[in-house]
């Protein structure tokens, strides 16, 4: 990060000069490329980069980063009145809709802006604070938002945090616990999905929805996620053949090319069948870097793994991405689920859902199923596999094997 603003933005920055540094990102990418495709959405990619560059002035400094976002240094513009004249040109220059073969089609931004001291040993501070601001524009749907002196405890806090989440790792205070996963014919236990909890060392149990985002956004998920599919996949060691285990993977590591050899040598080393083993990816990761994925979706495939698509139906795929995807399971979001006994819309949906399964040839497994109704209405429409608080909640790994397994 020190590298992108000392090198890419800060060369003819005076040393002793101040000015705002900000990053710059096209708003929801992924919604564009969902609504137009991914040829179009490039194309409106580039003329939102076009219209960056046409906004920066030749004392300026600005790079293209790999994430599809621009970093700027506004040279000379060190107060908040010059930051104002300057983005109240950025968002005249975004107002007029790019037009798109015949359709008109607006182009938003989020930008994230912090005032860079001139010192090139703060440059990465810098940079962090830009991504915090930048977080929080898109978080309150703003085009824009400065960075605070006050946002620096959020910035702290965040810090700490990634620190208890390292030192939480090597004191091995994370653990599995497990909720059911239910033949819909027979009711019975058919596997589990893992689901992780932190068993702090004050003896809280923290839920995932609390660190997970900060875990991602600072690498230490890498490490958390190899110890889960690890785990996972000793305990199959422990448990009837006849029994899975499914493991959600975050969109980050599924590209990541130390996946395929942490899960070969972990199968090989429990001697575990790997189609015992399910990997579920969310929709939404079919929306970027699309060809990378196949590829490694197929050869997870060939590994044997089993691909399951969570939350099918929330994201942004296309069945034109969905076809060609060698997955064997689709994993009806249980918003869906919930709601289907009160809602026609939501019915359809699910038996839409379990009919396009069927029509590729996977299993559909409901999650959120909390009424006997609901589970009864399932298996007549077809489910194969149903997980939710009306069978059992997560459990820890102890109080599980003792439930389905003693």
């Amino acid at each position: 990060m020190n590298q992108d603003v000392s090198q890419g933005v800060g060369q003819k920055q005076d040393s002793d000069g101040a000015s705002y540094v900000g990053i710059i990102e096209i708003a929801d990418y992924e919604g564009l490329a969902a609504l137009h495709g991914p040829a179009s959405a490039q194309l409106l990619l580039d003329e939102f980069h076009r219209r960056l560059k046409e906004w920066v002035r030749p004392i300026d400094q600005s790079k293209i980063l790999k994430d599809r976002r621009f970093l700027v240094s506004l040279s000379g513009v060190a107060d908040d009145a010059q930051l104002q004249l300057a983005t109240a040109k950025l968002e005249r220059l975004f107002s007029p809709p790019c037009e798109l073969m015949g359709i008109h089609s607006p182009i938003g931004y989020h930008a994230g802006f912090c005032l860079h001291e001139g010192d090139e040993h703060n440059s990465e501070q810098t940079l962090l604070h830009c991504r915090i601001a930048l977080r929080q524009a898109r978080k309150a749907a703003l085009p824009m938002q400065v960075f605070q002196k006050e946002l620096k405890t959020s910035l702290d806090d965040e810090s700490r945090l990634v620190s208890a989440l390292e030192q939480a790792l090597e004191r091995g205070e994370f653990r599995l616990y497990y909720q059911a996963k239910v033949h819909t014919g027979y009711r019975t236990v058919v596997g589990a999905e893992a689901l992780l909890r932190w068993h702090s060392s004050d003896k809280k149990i923290i839920m995932p929805g609390q660190f997970i985002d900060v875990a991602e956004r600072h690498g230490v998920i890498r490490s958390m996620t190899w110890w889960v599919l690890k785990s996972a996949i000793a305990r199959l060691n422990k448990w009837p053949e006849a029994m899975g285990i499914s493991v959600n993977v975050p969109p980050c590591l599924l590209l990541d090319d130390e996946i395929v050899t942490v899960l070969d040598d972990a199968l090989a080393i429990y001697d575990v069948a790997p189609e015992r083993l399910t990997l579920e990816i969310t929709e939404n990761l079919m929306i970027s870097d699309y060809d990378q994925l196949m590829l490694r979706l197929n050869k997870l495939h060939t590994l044997g793994v089993r691909i399951s698509i969570d939350d099918f139906g929330t994201g942004y795929s296309s069945l034109a991405q969905f076809r060609n995807l060698p997955a064997d399971e689709l994993k009806i979001d249980k918003g869906f689920v919930m709601a289907m006994e009160e809602s026609d819309k939501d019915l359809a949906i699910v038996k839409a859902v379990i009919g396009l399964a069927r029509n590729f040839g996977m299993r559909v497994v409901a999650e959120g199923v909390e009424t006997e109704a609901a589970a009864a209405a399932l298996g007549e429409l077809g489910a194969d596999q149903l997980q939710g608080f009306f069978f059992d909640k997560a459990l820890p790994v102890e109080d599980f094997e003792k439930r389905y397994l003693s």
